[in-house]
């Protein structure tokens, strides 16, 4: 990271399980940005970020120098600044037009997948759900969860268009690009594109993360002893795709490797 950088002291805002928010917890560690992550809960972290970042969006990294709405920004901006070693986006051509199709293919796509699938089915349950939209969170936010929780779950359902038939369909989409995936590392590579690592594979394993539930996750997620019997029966069979296992071995070889913990986030406060 450079020193311009460091003098940021920049902030993230985030929604506690969101995807988006991982992702950008993972590129702040990778490109080892020094920063202090804020999290709120859904409705009031729109508040903030549009307060910070003038936009409805999270997460946000903010600073006196500049705002990043979203996790592409966040590399947009540091990859061109970062030592060779920590780049994401190839220099090739050819392998940034496969990066910039895989961006699309797994942050947006598959990522919707596995969340609508998961809170489909974790949703009707409260006692485990409170944690994960309220970890971390100021104390008067985590207070309106569990008051009002019905209003954030519809809100989620309503967002995210929840139904059994979309459960159903974002399943077999995850086994579409799981299984095209499995195809990809079929020859043995140890990375979705060129011999290193790129922002294919850190998309790939944060948008599986739902359906395979990678240890070093950095946002609250119930357990898999905690999952409904129909989350569980795909994360096991997610799991023994080859896809699955690269998507586990990226979290545990890349997340936190700058000197991060047991997931959770080093730098993270509460407001």
């Amino acid at each position: 990271m450079t020193e311009r950088a460091n003098a940021m002291n920049p902030v993230l805002i985030t929604f506690p399980p969101s995807l988006d928010c991982e992702m950008s917890r993972f590129l702040v560690e990778h490109y080892g940005i020094e920063s202090c992550e804020q999290r709120h809960a859904l409705v009031f972290s729109s508040f903030v970020t549009l307060w910070h970042g003038f936009s409805p969006v999270f997460p946000l990294l903010y600073s006196d120098s500049f705002r990043l709405v979203g996790p592409r920004p966040i590399v947009d901006y540091f990859d061109p600044q970062s030592s060779p070693d920590l780049k994401l986006l190839p220099a090739d051509p050819t392998e940034l037009r496969q990066v910039e199709s895989d961006w699309t293919l797994f942050n947006v796509t598959l990522a919707f997948a596995t969340a609508s699938f998961a809170y489909y089915y974790l949703l009707p349950h409260r006692d485990r759900m409170i944690r994960p939209l309220s970890e971390g969170v100021p104390a008067f936010e985590r207070k309106a969860v569990e008051g009002a929780y019905p209003v954030f779950a519809g809100l989620l359902r309503l967002l995210l268009r929840l139904s059994l038939t979309k459960a159903q369909q974002s399943v077999a989409q995850t086994r579409t690009i799981f299984e095209a995936v499995d195809a990809r590392l079929a020859d043995g590579r140890r990375f979705l594109v060129g011999g290193r690592l790129t922002l294919s594979d850190l998309a790939f394993a944060v948008a599986a993360a739902p359906v395979v539930l990678p240890a070093g996750y950095g946002g609250p997620m119930p357990s898999f002893e905690e999952m409904p019997a129909e989350v569980q029966a795909v994360v096991t069979e997610m799991r023994k795709h080859p896809a699955g296992a690269f998507a586990l071995r990226i979290y545990q070889e890349q997340r936190y490797r700058r000197g991060g913990v047991d997931g959770t986030s080093a730098n993270l406060r509460s407001a």
